[in-house]
């Protein structure tokens, strides 16, 4: 977000610049003097003042709604004009405020004005009327206002410790460090729900993101390697273990205890800045979004919601997309199916099964995103490198791709049918034997051929072309070599060695975001089969 619009009666009031985040608290107090047209904005710890046009007053016998723009009174509601955010002490007061009283509101402290507002959320159930997608629930004015906004979300799989820390490094959040008695109570609290889904025979719940020092018996972050100097541990169980859980029984409730590392138990990561996730595969037309925000938890699983109307969560049995303008228009994960191509038909929107990746992940440009969803840069794919905890960028590295139309007994075709060129390079690297009695002579070399083939597509090709293989079993057209010497006679040929490699000339192709991977691919390269020849002539 770039700036705030006040309007009213159709006015454009002001415009208050800034740079401001999702998925935090914005404090927001607008003044307006109808009589001096002065006006002033407290956005958060931002302010705006200036003079504008107006209208004489707002006048009342309207409709006051919240979180939805009326086209006309008490309707002409559309979705992309609705508010998807949470509302918290909403006051609306007939007199401008001073700048100490505004001020107070968007510091979060206590204010006793008077006279009271004309609209507020004091008596909510009675002085509102609820409609649509909206929840009411109590908020804690402390988390409201704290500087720096953080908020956890529960993955309840059961995990490693290993495994928890690379899936919230994945999905931009962090293992939770309880560095307070109050941070504790935080993390117990949100807990509380999971408990039935995740605690084990041990009573251990979750794992911290410290790591005991074995010398010092001191505790340090796992990430930063700083020192953690709040202790919760009730008594030292497990002392040959350097990882720490947090216990869920009655008799230990809260409690800290030493766990082995490979433990497997619920996830919770902390997130203290907005993660934008990708989906990759999705076809040019679709409707469906292809950023998302990790946002709370429906069904005891994280809900991903799309910046602009797409929604993923978990419906009981599987994860489910759903298109939220038309409910109607859904897509759901699969877990097994056949083998298909990677873009299959592009066509309609519903009724249709779609390969996507099966992760989101939080790939930006020039990186590839592993399997596992580690993301790496794009230049170490098919590298001859393992730099991926699973080993997939190393998969699928072939530097060809075949249409289903390839032939490969077809030579490249031309649009004037002339005969395909092809350049010869010959380099005689030794002489074997010279024999004037029989007029013979035999000797090494190599033969290197070089074409364009436009059928063909290529990918993963590095600058050094002896990094480009051709693998051996791809079928691409070759030319056929015959040999003969001076008089038109047979000659013995052995064939030492033959490889094939692609020399790119150029950059490679923009990606594609409706391809399943990143990657980069190029067309009309160059061809370099090399062969190592014995000859005797």
């Amino acid at each position: 977000m770039q700036s705030v619009v006040v309007e009213a009666e159709k006015y454009s009031l002001t415009t208050g610049k800034g740079s401001y985040t999702l998925l935090g608290w914005w404090r927001f107090c607008y003044l307006h003097s109808f009589e001096t047209k002065q006006h002033t904005i407290y956005w958060n710890d931002k302010v705006f003042s200036g003079t504008s046009e107006g209208p004489e007053m707002v006048r009342g016998g309207g409709l006051l709604v919240i979180g939805q723009d009326q086209d006309r009174m008490g309707g002409g509601y559309t979705f992309s004009q609705s508010l998807n955010a949470v509302v918290a002490d909403l006051r609306l007061y007939n007199r401008t405020l001073t700048n100490s009283e505004a001020l107070d509101f968007v510091s979060c402290k206590e204010t006793h004005l008077d006279p009271q507002p004309l609209v507020s959320f004091s008596d909510f159930k009675n002085n509102w009327k609820i409609e649509g997608s909206v929840n009411i629930e109590d908020l804690n004015l402390a988390d409201i206002c704290q500087k720096e906004s953080s908020f956890l979300i529960m993955f309840p799989e059961a995990w490693s410790f290993s495994q928890a820390v690379a899936m919230c490094n994945n999905v931009g959040g962090s293992l939770p460090v309880p560095i307070s008695a109050r941070e504790n109570e935080q993390i117990l609290s949100f807990l509380n729900p999971y408990i039935p889904y995740c605690s084990d025979a041990h009573g251990y719940s979750i794992a911290l993101g410290m790591l005991k020092e074995y010398e010092t018996h001191s505790h340090y972050h796992y990430k930063s390697g700083e020192n953690i100097t709040y202790s919760n541990f009730l008594y030292r169980r497990d002392e040959d273990s350097n990882c720490v859980a947090i216990a869920v029984t009655e008799e230990d409730y809260g409690y800290w205890y030493y766990s082995k590392c490979d433990l497997e138990l619920c996830t919770i990561c902390n997130f203290t800045s907005v993660t934008h996730l990708k989906v990759r595969g999705l076809c040019d037309e679709s409707l469906f979004d292809t950023t998302y925000l990790v946002l709370g938890e429906s069904g005891e699983k994280p809900v991903f919601r799309g910046f602009s109307n797409s929604q993923l969560q978990w419906t009981g049995t599987t994860w489910t997309l759903t298109y939220l303008p038309e409910n109607n228009v859904k897509a759901t994960m699969t877990t097994k199916f056949e083998e298909g191509p990677n873009i299959p038909y592009c066509t309609t929107l519903k009724a249709r099964l779609h390969f996507l990746t099966h992760a989101f992940s939080r790939y930006k440009d020039g990186q590839y995103t592993c399997d596992d969803g580690t993301c790496i840069s794009i230049d170490h794919r098919c590298d001859l490198l393992a730099h991926c905890p699973d080993l997939s960028d190393e998969i699928n590295c072939n530097t060809v791709k075949l249409s289903e139309t390839y032939i490969w007994e077809l030579p490249p075709p031309l649009p004037d049918g002339s005969p395909t060129p092809v350049s010869v390079f010959v380099n005689i690297t030794s002489v074997r034997d010279v024999s004037l009695i029989d007029l013979s002579i035999s000797f090494d070399m190599i033969l290197v051929f070089t074409w364009r083939d436009p059928r063909l597509t290529f990918q993963h090709l590095r600058d050094n072309m002896d990094q480009n293989p051709v693998r051996e079993g791809v079928g691409v057209w070759h030319p056929e070599v015959f040999m003969e010497d001076g008089d038109g006679s047979s000659v013995d040929v052995q064939v030492r060695g033959r490889q094939t490699f692609v020399r790119r000339v150029g950059p490679p192709n923009p990606d594609i975001p409706t391809r399943l991977k990143e990657g980069r691919q190029s067309i009309n390269i160059q061809i370099y089969p090399r062969t190592v020849y014995t000859m005797l002539i």
